[in-house]
């Protein structure tokens, strides 16, 4: 089968490095050709080279539309030259381009669009926009059950289009880029870690510092791996909570697993996800975790067995008792726990997710070979 894949960026986010993990085990059957927007940061490793446009971001409302018309004549020329069996879109940067190309070259009924985050984060006329234009696609896969309902109400996507595949698990082989001089060598093990874009309110950090403040001193310390807009904001909330000489902010990080390994306890303090791919890292090194209860991710990611280690959120009374209860546990009960998360996140692993998405592609594909014999 040819695949062409096409991303507006190859480096940083959540969706790279699953549109990256995904990318890698279908070159190994499969003839892949990955297109992206723009190459500024470096590139994760895709398993193929990555054909670059230099279509990035643009700033007025003119050079914006330009640009899309632009991305579309490119995506449209890969058609031609390429000829791939299906289509697969990551983010709305590249769904909604691929959307008008594959309806001018007549393969619209195999592209499959990729939805990583929960639609109500958007305005309406956003919502409204994407609707108009993922109708059109052959397939639209949600990262979790929720957003797949989110996109039917509030895209109203037909049902019919919709599809659930959750996104896969970094282990081993699949690792992404490992940074060796990982800075959680200079720590002290058996921090509380949390691992995400700094954005005080949806990703809960207002709420976790106010939860790790309230754990009963002596208490390990907290690393917080990753950057944002909020840095500043998530400062001035660990100065007044007086906690300042207990928490690390590393920035960055290419490569977090080193910290999951160090870390005795995760925590996950999101208002909202789509998903949750730091929850799945942290299962799939056999850390602890404790995580918020919040739409969507977490909950399908835990499942009803391991529902204990999760909280209502925004609660950091509830949030500070579930951490206490996590930490106070003997080796013992520490072992069990952390190998019944290994257990379950096993079923998101890279081959089985990879293996769903060929199974849908295939789906899309039967009619049109079935037309061309």
């Amino acid at each position: 089968m040819k695949i062409l894949v096409v991303i507006p960026t190859v480096f940083g986010g959540g969706a790279e490095q699953v549109a990256a993990i995904l990318s890698r085990e279908w070159s190994l059957n499969h003839d892949v050709r990955v297109l992206a927007w723009q190459s500024a940061g470096g590139s994760l490793d895709f398993g193929v080279s990555v054909v670059f446009t230099d279509l990035g971001v643009q700033q007025g409302l003119l050079r914006k539309l330009r640009n899309v018309w632009r991305r579309v004549r490119k995506v449209s020329e890969e058609i031609r030259c390429f000829r791939p069996d299906v289509i697969m879109a990551f983010m709305d940067e590249a769904g909604m381009p691929c959307v008008v190309s594959a309806g001018l070259n007549a393969c619209a009924s195999r592209l499959i669009v990729s939805v990583h985050h929960n639609p109500q984060w958007l305005p309406r006329w956003r919502r409204a926009l994407l609707g108009l234009f993922y109708r059109h696609a052959g397939a639209v896969v949600a990262v979790s059950e929720g957003v797949r309902g989110e996109l039917a109400g509030a895209l109203r996507i037909p049902q019919a289009r919709l599809h659930h595949i959750p996104n896969s698990l970094v282990t081993g082989a699949q690792v992404v880029d490992a940074d060796p001089e990982s800075l959680s060598m200079k720590m002290q093990n058996g921090y509380v870690l949390a691992v995400g874009r700094l954005d005080r309110h949806t990703k809960g950090f207002d709420v976790l510092t106010a939860a790790y403040a309230a754990l009963p001193a002596p208490r390990p310390g907290l690393v917080i791996v990753g950057d944002g807009p909020d840095r500043g904001a998530i400062e001035e909330d660990i100065a007044r909570a007086g906690i300042g000489s207990e928490v690390v902010l590393t920035g960055w990080v290419r490569d977090p697993r080193p910290f999951y390994r160090a870390a005795s306890l995760f925590v996950l303090a999101s208002r909202y996800e789509g998903w949750s791919n730091v929850l799945m890292e942290a299962m799939g090194e056999g850390c602890l975790v404790v995580a918020a209860r919040c739409p969507y991710g977490p909950p399908e990611i835990l499942g009803d067995e391991l529902a204990e280690w999760l909280v209502a959120p925004g609660d950091a009374a509830a949030l500070t008792q579930c951490m206490q209860k996590a930490l106070s546990l003997n080796d013992v009960e520490r072992n069990a726990v952390s190998s019944a998360l290994h257990v379950r996140v096993q079923r998101f692993a890279a081959d089985k997710v990879a293996a769903r998405w060929i199974e849908l592609a295939r789906s899309l594909c039967a009619p049109h070979e079935q037309a061309s014999s």
